[in-house]
Order: structure tokens, then sequence, then C-alpha cells
């Protein structure tokens, strides 16, 4: 199925939003991870679930956070904050550069997310994580609509370039 690229714009906007609304939540979750305990945040999740997690430990949706939850633990803390609030605090300064066209934002993330991806396929070497795997999936989807979006504003400013003449 090919998109429009009405469609594709539509999905970039929508896209770099939504990774603005995480961007905040990963700098909130860095700083969460920086300074408190795996132990508290466990208490924090089960405060947050009420008693679920304790009454249907055999629960499927429950497993899976579980499951999440041992996939984080498996991985240093500060290697969450690290990664948290450096993607949180360079991707709100880049979001809201893509989001007002700037031409050098385009270029600038793309690098800076592909390097983003490059150290968590690093850090996966040697702490497998599926939380971490799924961060870096979206990231690379993240990076495919950037590249698109950057080669559709040089194209349209050739044209428009092309028109003065």
């Amino acid at each position: 199925m090919k998109l429009s690229e009405a469609n594709y714009r539509t999905l970039f906007k929508a896209t770099v939003i939504i990774k603005g609304l995480i961007a905040i939540g990963e700098v909130a979750l860095g700083f969460l991870f920086a300074f408190l305990s795996y132990d508290v945040l466990f208490r924090f999740a089960a405060a947050l679930t009420g008693d679920e997690l304790m009454e249907h430990p055999q629960d499927l949706l429950w497993g899976i956070v579980a499951t999440a939850f041992r996939s984080f633990t498996s991985t240093p803390r500060s290697v969450w904050a690290f990664i948290f609030l450096s993607h949180g605090v360079v991707k709100l300064i880049l979001i809201a550069a893509l989001l007002y066209n700037k031409e050098w934002a385009f270029p600038w993330s793309a690098t800076i997310f592909t390097g983003f991806i490059a150290y968590q396929i690093w850090q996966m070497v040697f702490t497998p994580s599926w939380a971490l795997a799924f961060i870096t999936v979206l990231d690379a989807i993240v990076v495919i609509l950037i590249l698109h979006e950057y080669r559709l504003h040089k194209r349209r400013r050739r044209e428009a370039a092309a028109i003065v003449l």
C-alpha cells in the first residue's frame, strides 16, 4: 500500500507530536531512574495498579508487565536514566525544530536518532531488553519518516527555486 504525500505528512506530524509527548515522559522517567531504586519504582508501580499485581499474578497482562519489569531491572538504572534523559531532552529540542520546519533539524534529527539507535543496539548486546528493543524500533520508524520528510522539503525548495528563476 502506497501512502500519498499528504498521508506521509500527516503520519510524520502525528509521529513527531507523539514522540514529543513521549519525550516529556522520558525526561520524567529519566529522573525517576536516576534517583529511585528499582524497589521503590516497583512499589510505585504496585501502588498505581492497586492490588491487581498481587491478586492476579497468573493473568496474561500482568505476566507481560512483570516480564517487562524484569527486562528493565536486568539493565542498570544508570543506563535507563541516561537513555531516558538524553532521549527526552534532545528529542524535545529537535521535535520543536521539526514542527517549526527548521531545515537544519531534519538531518540533525536523523543523525542523532540514528546515534541513539546504535547506542541502544550496543547496550542490548550486553544487557538484552525487550523494552529497549521496542524503543529502538520506534526510533527507527521515526528516522525513516524524518528522512522522507526531509527529501520532500528539499524537493519543494528546488521546485520553488526553479519557479523563481
